[in-house]
């Protein structure tokens, strides 16, 4: 059983479709709340609509969905806004990006909100993030939240999301035993519900997905996924949010009931996915690997009933000599049974020609890095690069994105491969074999739709999975003929894409 502690309210024609999700991912109850606009600075009547959709959400639902009041701390009437929602039901506050004043950015509107919230008796669930790149307008980072938190012991605050760079939220909560976090939303990397029950406790670690925005089944598998014992996987799932919000067994009944009600979801066909097209032997800069050596992802592909994984070397992304590089790479993943290895290449590197024919017949594929490295697909002066694997037989994969860029490390810069130039990049490239990674919905859909005799172009899943409905509506429309699995392993669990791919697709 489980509480997802942050979800937000989906436009009233998707209301069925978000119930059969929490019901299809065993959630028993969602506590949600309205944005109304997704304005930043919402006004009165934008807050009032947010917070009635909210509460009709939660009358459809039959007892499903529970609701929290949001409020915006610069409106005047944010205390009768408050009583109202409370008189309606609401069983806790949200705040999103509105906390500072958008003239001096100060937070001196928040402390009167918090104390309200205390005499209401009622949790606050805070967005918080700190991003690589500047925040926006009015949005708090975990250190403010903590500053609010230590002024009112006596208030429960999340903590939402961690903060988002979630390891930049270690160590600053620590002493402050009335703040939670939850796991909501984002990129689902692996290794997050580890770190935060370490540094805070399971017992202040809560389980959130964020959706619609974000599909139930990846942020669930945060949690199944991780390495916890299953006493604290139960805590985040459920126990701690039921204790926070005092849910009743009333409620705990209730949930069951709407949920059988709910028509059946369609189940779409899964295809026996064999092959991995997005992973990494070695460790990244910046962070470890679970398997440092192509040996060890050997054997980690293996456990994961895999039968091969074209597999690029994390060590090579930024290396400066890729001669050296990826002769290293391929005399460590010599004989391994289960790895192809990919030779990185980079088309504006003067000395392209000779690492290009070094690969050939040492390597399974080559790997380029238009995100990482920033340059663009579809710039001509690439073309003779393309030209040359395409006559020399190598097949290409192309890394579109990898991890979330938002919570990137200072010392990289990265640059969005858009839809327009993979197109672009498509209706030139010449034939070849190429594997996309990374890719949105809205690039993949682009291309698809707008060349739909590339069959030679294919793309990975894994971000597909991370919204409720993607996948499900891009293989309705296309099938499955030109998308493969990726797992982004180390960042991902390595069974992370696969679990949620068979959620989303009911098989």
């Amino acid at each position: 059983m489980i509480l997802d502690i942050h979800t937000h309210v989906p436009p009233e024609s998707q209301w069925g479709l978000f119930l059969r999700h929490c019901r299809d991912n065993g959630i028993a109850l969602a506590v949600t709340s309205g944005l109304g606009s997704w304005a930043r600075y919402p006004d009165a009547a934008d807050v009032r609509r947010a917070n009635d959709e909210a509460r009709r959400l939660a009358a459809f639902s039959g007892g499903m969905v529970l609701w929290f009041a949001y409020l915006n701390p610069q409106n005047e009437n944010w205390s009768d806004e408050l009583d109202q929602a409370v008189a309606e039901g609401a069983c806790g506050v949200k705040l999103w990006v509105a906390l500072k004043d958008p003239v001096t950015g100060s937070l001196e509107r928040v402390p009167p909100v918090l104390a309200a919230a205390a005499h209401h008796r009622l949790p606050v669930l805070i967005h918080t993030y700190q991003r690589t790149d500047t925040n926006l307008e009015g949005e708090v980072t975990v250190a403010e939240f903590a500053g609010l938190a230590r002024r009112f012991p006596e208030v429960p605050m999340i903590a939402a999301h961690a903060g988002g760079n979630w390891r930049q939220c270690l160590g600053l909560l620590r002493d402050l035993p009335n703040t939670f976090v939850d796991i909501c939303g984002g990129y689902p990397e692996a290794g997050m519900a580890e770190a935060l029950v370490a540094d805070l406790g399971a017992e202040r670690v809560l389980y959130g997905s964020d959706a619609l925005g974000r599909s139930f089944a990846s942020q669930i598998a945060k949690v199944e996924l991780a390495d916890l014992a299953p006493a604290d996987k139960r805590r985040l799932l459920w126990d701690n949010g039921a204790r926070l919000l005092g849910i009743t067994p009333a409620q705990v009944a209730a949930a069951p009931r709407a949920a059988a009600a709910l028509p059946a979801s369609p189940r779409l066909e899964l295809p026996v996915f064999t092959e991995d097209h997005f992973c990494f032997a070695g460790h990244w800069p910046f962070r470890a690997s679970p398997c440092p050596t192509p040996a060890a992802l050997d054997r980690a592909v293996a456990a994961a009933a895999l039968e091969r994984a074209y597999a690029a070397d994390a060590g090579s992304v930024f290396a400066l000599d890729l001669l050296a590089a990826n002769r290293a790479f391929a005399e460590s993943a010599r004989g391994l049974a289960h790895l192809a290895p990919l030779a990185t290449l980079a088309p504006y590197a003067p000395n392209w020609r000779p690492v290009l024919q070094e690969a050939v017949g040492r390597f399974a594929g080559g790997i380029v890095y238009p995100y990482l490295h920033n340059w663009r697909l579809d710039d001509p002066s690439y073309a003779p690069f393309f030209a040359a694997c395409s006559e020399a037989g190598l097949p290409l994969w192309i890394n579109a994105a990898t991890s979330d860029g938002r919570f990137r490390h200072r010392g990289t810069v990265c640059r969005d491969v858009s839809a327009d130039e993979l197109v672009a990049f498509v209706q030139a490239a010449p034939p070849n074999g190429y594997v996309v990674q990374g890719a949105g919905v809205a690039a993949i859909r682009a291309v698809l739709e707008r060349c739909p005799g590339a069959h030679h172009v294919r793309f990975e899943i894994s971000r597909l999975t991370d919204t409720s409905a993607v996948l499900a509506g891009l293989i309705e429309h296309h099938g499955w003929d030109r998308l493969v699995l990726g797992t982004e392993f180390p960042f991902r669990d390595l069974r992370q894409v696969r679990q949620t791919a068979r959620v989303l697709c009911g098989a």
